[in-house]
């Protein structure tokens, strides 16, 4: 080849190399080009069920295209995780991101922060403690100094694998205060929504979700809150103590919500579905809709949320390791 061809060919290359740049450009701004399937890794009528179906709905009001809801908490939510997880890198699945440290560390299924694309966090609930309307406790002590006498007595329900968001800050709490915790009787469920639902009919004593998931029943005086794990008292509920008005000591923890993808997604796509997002949450009609139901709006762009979900792992595999050891 001489050097006039050679020289036209590396042209032609670079025009080629050019064009499908601009062309994966092109379709990272033309997203969504389709309907997007949004995993939710709960049952229907909980609180990740109601926050991913109004983000969901921002989205496709905002961008023009079908956003549909698709919930799947089977095995805790692992088939839900996977289900995107493995999906094309495309933007079109989409997933709920949030706690997901326990699986891994339980034996359950290999996630890390490196299987997913951490696009953006949206939401975030601390924890509270909650039991039926004629339950003998009036307050966490009570409750605290029951469990300690006798570990395996009460039925707690707890979300999917029982090391999830609600449970760890409940279950650390109770370590700290001297409660073999090896011995609790921690029931797994598929959801808040059917776990309050337990509760009221006395199949379990105590329920650990947020005050907001709580609302219907306890507006129908079927369930009652004994305190909520945060540093101050929330405003959906103010009546609601603090666990450290009651103990003395400060336990906070809870849950957080976000949007997830594939690993390795176009950063390009990425922007764009973040910048989307934060449209979305930004919107009165986002933030009213969550206010109504008492829903925090916390928001993390992707390098943010990136980070928040390797401190994430860090921090649940510290109370997963000592639970293991006492």
């Amino acid at each position: 080849m001489n050097n006039v061809s050679r020289t036209f060919s590396r042209l032609i290359g670079s025009l080629a190399a050019a064009g499908g740049i601009l062309s994966a450009s092109a379709a990272m701004a033309e997203w969504p080009e389709r309907p997007v399937q949004m995993i939710v890794v709960a049952g229907a009528g909980g609180g990740s069920d109601y926050t991913m179906r109004l983000l969901g709905a921002g989205l496709e009001a905002e961008l023009g295209k079908p956003f549909t809801i698709v919930n799947q908490a089977q095995a805790s939510g692992i088939v839900g995780y996977t289900t995107y997880a493995n999906a094309p890198k495309d933007g079109h699945t989409l997933g709920q991101l949030s706690p997901i440290a326990q699986f891994k560390l339980l034996g359950q299924a290999n996630f890390t922060p490196e299987t997913f694309t951490a696009i953006a966090q949206f939401n975030a609930d601390p924890s509270a403690i909650h039991v039926a309307k004629d339950s003998p406790f009036k307050d966490t002590k009570e409750l605290i100094a029951a469990i300690k006498a006798d570990p395996g007595k009460l039925k707690i329900h707890c979300g999917g694998s029982c090391n999830a968001s609600w449970d760890i800050p409940f279950v650390a709490m109770l370590l700290d205060q001297g409660v073999d915790v090896t011995k609790l009787n921690l029931i797994p469920g598929a959801g808040s929504s059917a776990a309050l639902q337990e509760l009221a009919a006395g199949g379990v004593d105590v329920v650990l979700c947020s005050i907001p998931e709580t609302t219907a029943l306890a507006q129908a005086g079927a369930v009652r809150t004994v305190a909520v794990m945060s540093e101050e008292r929330i405003a959906i509920d103010p009546n609601v103590p603090t666990v450290k008005e009651q103990l003395g000591k400060s336990y906070v923890g809870g849950t957080w919500r976000g949007i997830g993808g594939p690993a390795q997604m176009d950063p390009a796509l990425v922007s764009r579905i973040e910048a989307a997002i934060q449209k979305v949450v930004e919107s009165e009609t986002f933030k009213k809709g969550m206010e109504a139901r008492g829903f925090g709006v916390a928001w993390r762009n992707h390098a943010d949320f990136t980070s928040f979900l390797g401190e994430h792992f860090e921090e649940t595999t510290k109370v997963i390791n000592a639970l293991k050891t006492k």
